[in-house]
């Protein structure tokens, strides 16, 4: 017979989802971390150097929008495990400024907007890489590693940056509530789309070796979006990026 777990434990449980709403995304993120290393794993036991499932931007059947409608889902999963924990604060906060009742609708909805962003932005990213001759390539990674260590140091870059860093007002219920949720989650997607494109772009143009650019950007990205000064980490991100970008020149295919 199973045993009840003590009221202690069951309250002192909640409470601490109630101090952070945010553990129910986090767990979401974690499942696409275990997918990608899935993926990973049996694509290497298949000896498979085709890179990330779903994304190969090689000759196909089709127009450009529908191969990039067929990319699309590894790139939204993609997306999650390498944005999804920088914006797990941002997810919080939305969850503990909405009233108790309504924070997973709030998160939810956050979330909804946030993912809309960066699934617009792959659309159009899947749709030119897959008319664009040597993408994904040595020369093309070079060329985007390279733009995106120049990016990291742009003043527009540090705007979208502490961009990332604002909250917003929440409106407690009604259509306000929802509106307010939806337009924080917008707004947050369109500051991370101006703060981290073109590495995002680095998962397109890479030939191999996915799953390591996602694991090293998504600490670069987090690192940049969670810290109160964060203009050391970019700095330091920007100076790895050029090396990266001189090693795939230099190599013709690193990580490959």
């Amino acid at each position: 017979m199973a045993t009840a777990l003590p009221r202690s434990r069951r309250s002192g449980g909640r409470q601490v989802l109630l101090r952070h709403p945010e553990l129910g995304a986090a767990a979401v993120i974690a499942a696409a971390w275990v997918t990608l290393l899935v993926q990973a794993w049996t694509s290497s036991r298949a000896g498979s150097a085709a890179g990330m499932a779903g994304m190969d931007m090689g000759p196909a059947a089709g127009g450009a929008w529908s191969r990039a409608a067929g990319g699309l889902p590894a790139w939204m999963l993609m997306t999650v495990a390498m944005m999804g924990p920088a914006a797990l604060g941002a997810i919080g906060y939305t969850g503990l400024n909405s009233l108790r009742w309504r924070r997973r609708r709030a998160m939810a909805e956050f979330a909804a907007a946030y993912l809309a962003v960066w699934v617009a932005f792959g659309l159009v990213v899947l749709a030119a890489a897959a008319v664009v001759p040597g993408v994904p390539g040595p020369a093309a990674l070079a060329l985007v590693l390279a733009v995106a260590a120049a990016w990291q140091l742009t003043p527009v870059k540090r705007r979208c940056l502490s961009g990332c860093h604002r909250g917003a007002s929440l409106p407690p219920r009604g259509w306000r509530a929802e509106k307010g949720a939806l337009g924080f989650g917008l707004r947050n997607g369109l500051y991370c789309l101006g703060t981290c494109w073109c590495l995002m772009l680095v998962m397109v143009a890479a030939p191999g070796g996915q799953l390591l650019w996602t694991a090293g950007l998504t600490v670069a990205i987090t690192t940049e979006l969670i810290l109160p000064s964060p203009r050391s980490a970019t700095r330091v991100v920007a100076a790895l990026l050029g090396f990266a970008a001189f090693a795939a020149l230099a190599t013709g295919n690193l990580l490959q």
